[in-house]
């Protein structure tokens, strides 16, 4: 049964029926995170980060602290989640320039951005996903990932390469060839970008890597910035969800090296594990 309650509109409990989820992947991966108890539904239904419950089961308001934190981290499995089911193709630096924008005003900074890439994706089918961050003096400029929409690349004339510093710009077209040939990597800026300067590097290596390394940047944040955890738009993906009543023990003793934790507040128990492709075959 669905009641309002302080306008949020929750289930109660006798409907949450499940002790497990699974995420399954395009690329054949799964995420399983099982409890100790059952508080998974298929309805999606989840109780509000306003509440809490103490060691009793009694509910009690949540902390900010516990409030923020847990807000984040769900914003951050969110965005990997549309990360991994989204085919990007590079990753992303938006900063902004004194001369053209406020990059101090957050409102202003996000009203244009927003409007940017809203045309782009109207017009180019762009499909993102950006991380705020701060610079240490309060300016604020974006991390992420774009599709191969046509946002205008260009060709800085620089280079990266792991193992180095910081991107080169090669002295001949000679050492260009000879830095690519080695692995190097082109570094592109956005065309369609007016507001400062921008980087685009095409997505190599392990993609899951990438994707647990854009979300770093949102782990560093203390509180929402412009709003939002993160800003995202476009066509994106999702993983299909299924749910199971293997309980937090059984998970536990199939997968002894899984990441397990307490919840207290819920008091709960909860175990996280990350199946590859290869290993679903065999352990299924």
């Amino acid at each position: 049964m669905v009641s309002p309650e302080n306008g949020i509109l929750r289930r109660s409990e006798v409907d949450v029926k499940y002790y497990s989820r699974i995420k399954k992947y395009p690329d054949g991966s799964r995420e399983i995170l099982a409890c100790s108890k059952p508080i998974f539904c298929c309805s999606g239904w989840e109780e509000s980060d306003k509440w809490v419950r103490d060691s009793k089961g009694k509910r009690r308001g949540a902390s900010a602290p516990e409030s923020v934190s847990r807000s984040r981290r769900r914003a951050a499995a969110k965005l990997r989640d549309i990360a991994l089911c989204t085919p990007f193709r590079y990753f992303v630096t938006l900063t902004l320039s004194p001369d053209q924008i406020d990059r101090y005003d957050i409102g202003v900074v996000v009203g244009r951005m927003r409007t940017w890439l809203d045309n782009r994706v109207r017009r180019n089918g762009l499909s993102y996903v950006l991380v705020p961050e701060l610079h240490k003096d309060g300016a604020v400029h974006f991390h992420g990932f774009f599709n191969s929409a046509d946002v205008g690349l260009i060709d800085s004339g620089t280079l990266d390469k792991d193992g180095w510093r910081a991107p080169r710009k090669p002295r001949s077209q000679k050492e260009r060839e000879r830095f690519l040939a080695d692995g190097a990597r082109v570094v592109y800026n956005i065309g369609d970008w007016s507001f400062g300067f921008t980087t685009a590097i095409e997505i190599y290596g392990n993609y899951a890597a990438a994707v647990g390394y854009c979300c770093k940047y949102l782990g560093k944040q203390s509180t929402k910035i412009g709003g939002r955890w993160y800003y995202s738009g476009g066509r994106l993906g999702s993983p299909d969800v299924e749910y199971s009543d293997e309980d937090y023990w059984t998970i536990r003793e199939r997968y002894p090296d899984a990441y397990a934790f307490d919840v207290v507040e819920a008091n709960a128990a909860f175990v996280a594990v990350r199946i590859g492709a290869d290993e679903v075959e065999t352990t299924s």
